[in-house]
């Protein structure tokens, strides 16, 4: 099945621009403006990739990580960091949080489906068993 891919980002245009840039490339998307709809989201929908703005209202992008990653059932989602937030410590912060990657904004969308993409597959590769290895 197509990977599905979770946008949350407080910025309308910023969610619109990912999305069609990873409907373009291929991917499923569902869209969050805060942090407490992406956990939402992430609980029902669970998709296989969240883009997490870092910044965002009712619950930043740093607690509903810490709170995905918290979840049994939601932990192995691989959450990269979306952020304005560039200056030494940021991205160890984030980190800290259990994103498990750091892309800082802005960025290109091509640059964040790339990432995307090479995330889900490095995933994949890791999952594989050994048997089914070509």
């Amino acid at each position: 099945m197509t990977p599905l891919i979770l946008v949350a980002d407080d910025d309308m245009d910023n969610r619109d621009i990912l999305a069609a840039a990873l409907t373009a490339a291929g991917f499923r998307t569902v869209l969050a403006h805060d942090g407490a709809q992406a956990l939402a989201a992430a609980r029902l929908r669970r998709p296989d990739l969240i883009l997490m703005d870092m910044s965002m209202p009712v619950l930043d992008g740093y607690a509903a990580t810490r709170q995905l990653k918290a979840e049994p059932a939601l932990a192995a989602i691989p959450v990269l960091a979306l952020t304005a937030f560039a200056l030494a410590g940021d991205e160890a912060k984030a980190r800290a949080a259990g994103c498990d990657g750091y892309l800082t904004k802005p960025c290109l969308p091509a640059d964040v489906v790339r990432r995307v993409a090479a995330v889900l597959a490095a995933q994949e590769k890791s999952h594989a068993h050994p048997c089914e290895m070509p």
